[in-house]
């Protein structure tokens, strides 16, 4: 009997322990504890046995197709498109056609031998940003031994066009554009989504002190940047340009799916529209790799499409 009036009443005094605001803590930390300890056991049973998930990218291509006089291609549908990696073929995973927004970098050579034609620099480099549209974006940069950035990656056309006025000559010979377009990727494409390009107008006298072309093509790569170098007659007899500058900017433009340009510094308005055409109507393909383990491949890309007389840009090669 005494047994069982204990019973009752520790039964009872539980009972009021639990009813009241202390009761109800110890009553949570004790029930957390259980829930704690079970999942931990259950999580050693489980740990020989539990599958790794690896996540494998998305890996994305943005690129253009034209006929063989340089005419864009519209319309085109994911079934006239084929992936190639090293080779083989590869399932397209996405497709998208439609125009959408694109972000520019528009590099403005201002080393004194462009002088004579910044007049005409300056006024292409407005009229492409008068061609933008709403949901565009651009960056004005000044480059000559420094790169100066004179906006910031917006698309208030009045700033953009303002910035480009302001620019000026330096009175130093020969420009390291390569730290230029490392800067913008850095600054503004490395993480940055979507369609980009860097245009770079220059005379072609341009150095590189620290950072090489394959650096800067690397770059490129990596962040999905087009490169569009448009070479301009300055009339200058120092303008004496070593071919293999000319040959590196055409490999580097090829490479990324950009273009080169070579033009007389009164016709640079029709390089900015066609690189404006070129942007606004890419298309965009996506594949899975077949092996992304490293984390340091390199695989060759190849995207072909199903008519022999058109044209496909893109970048060429991947890392991952």
């Amino acid at each position: 009997m005494v047994i069982i009036w204990k019973i009752v009443k520790w039964t009872e005094f539980m009972k009021q322990i639990c009813l009241s605001k202390f009761g109800i803590k110890i009553f949570a930390l004790f029930l957390l504890y259980f829930i704690v300890l079970s999942g931990s056991l259950k999580a050693q049973d489980e740990e020989d046995n539990t599958p790794v998930k690896v996540e494998t990218l998305l890996f994305t291509i943005p690129l253009t197709v034209s006929d063989k006089k340089g005419s864009y291609i519209a319309g085109l549908k994911k079934e006239n498109f084929t992936i190639l990696e090293d080779g083989l073929n590869q399932k397209i995973e996405l497709f998208m056609n439609e125009e959408a927004p694109m972000n520019v970098a528009i590099l403005l050579d201002t080393s004194y031998s462009t002088k004579k034609v910044l007049d005409n620099i300056q006024k292409a480099a407005r009229d492409f940003v008068r061609i933008l549209r709403p949901e565009d974006r651009a960056v004005i940069v000044s480059f000559d031994d420094r790169t100066v950035f004179l906006t910031k990656l917006e698309s208030d056309r009045k700033t953009l066009s303002s910035a480009i006025e302001r620019v000026n000559v330096s009175n130093i010979n020969g420009s390291d554009m390569y730290e230029a377009i490392a800067h913008v990727v850095e600054n503004h494409f490395a993480a940055l989504k979507g369609r980009k390009a860097i245009i770079a107008l220059t005379d072609g006298m341009v150095t590189g002190r620290e950072i090489s072309a394959q650096q800067i093509l690397d770059a490129l790569h990596k962040s999905d940047t087009f490169f569009y170098p448009i070479i301009f007659k300055t009339g200058s007899s120092s303008n004496k340009r070593k071919p293999v500058t000319v040959e590196l900017l055409q490999i580097m433009a090829e490479d990324t799916g950009g273009r080169f340009y070579e033009k007389d510094s009164t016709k640079l308005k029709e390089a900015f529209q066609s690189i404006a055409e070129d942007l606004k109507k890419q298309y965009l393909l996506g594949f899975y790799p077949r092996n992304t383990e490293t984390g340091t491949q390199r695989s060759r890309i190849r995207v072909t499409v199903d008519r022999s007389d058109f044209i496909v840009r893109t970048k060429k090669k991947i890392d991952f």
